[in-house]
């Protein structure tokens, strides 16, 4: 059982590309079982059908009522009260016994990712057997300069460091909306910071470019991250590399889905 949880800025992709991996996976092969997990409770559309939602349990604009709070008070509050439904979501995976879990986390990534609820539900739904990783989503709208992809890359770091235990591959959403050199010039920047330290001289001016500069100097430090991995839903070739940083990721070697 493999569980992939989706998290990234609100519009980076998260909800269409659960629904659209979902569809890949079993339209690959159809012996693979796959399902989404919703775990939004403030969603009002969603591009696929969840097999398994937290609104059957939390609702926002329930919470709003009840305890007389704004949307934002009341994402927080529905957010902790999750870890009440850890049970039934863990009978409900259970129930569908699937090979693959996607799991789309809220637009707000700072519910899921810097409060306690996040990393408790993540180490309670990665029990018996179940195997987890992180994709999270670098926005192609908001990383296109040096300075939108240096604080993109500080909250991935950040979400890395929370869940130190779980693998997390980085994705650059929405390919189709760039062209190659754009794609090209992106991910370099993910593996050589040398690169986006030039990029953020040559780019960016007064202190915006010196606050970038020290904060490229601080990852070139750390070393390099994980390589970006292009994906759309409007490019099957996308898919393909998620499918396949995901499969190793989770030593699918020993799996029968190569």
């Amino acid at each position: 059982m493999l569980l992939n949880y989706f998290i990234g800025t609100a519009g980076s992709g998260k909800s269409t590309l659960t629904g659209a991996l979902k569809d890949y996976l079993m339209n690959r092969d159809p012996e693979i079982s796959a399902i989404t997990v919703n775990l939004d409770p403030g969603a009002e559309v969603l591009p696929y059908v969840p097999d398994i939602d937290i609104r059957e349990y939390i609702l926002l604009r329930e919470v709003m009522e009840t305890y007389g709070l704004g949307p934002n008070g009341a994402m927080i509050l529905a957010s902790d009260l999750m870890v009440n439904y850890l049970d039934d979501l863990k009978d409900e995976l259970d129930e569908f016994n699937a090979d693959w879990i996607l799991v789309d986390t809220a637009g707000q990534l700072e519910l899921f990712a810097f409060r306690d609820t996040g990393p408790l539900i993540a180490s309670s739904l990665g029990i018996n057997g179940i195997q987890r990783s992180i994709t999270f989503l670098f926005d192609s709208n908001l990383v296109l300069r040096p300075n939108g992809f240096i604080s993109t890359l500080l909250l991935a770091a950040s979400v890395q460091f929370r869940f130190q235990k779980i693998p997390q591959i980085n994705a650059l959403s929405k390919m189709d909306l760039l062209d190659e050199d754009q794609i090209d010039m992106i991910v370099n920047w993910s593996t050589d910071f040398k690169a986006l330290e030039e990029h953020t001289s040559e780019r960016e001016k007064g202190l915006i470019r010196e606050l970038s500069m020290l904060l490229s100097e601080v990852f070139i430090q750390l070393g390099s991250t994980a390589e970006l991995t292009p994906c759309s839903i409007k490019e099957e070739h996308g898919l393909d590399l998620i499918f396949g940083y995901l499969q190793r990721v989770f030593d699918s070697d020993k799996s029968r889905f190569y």
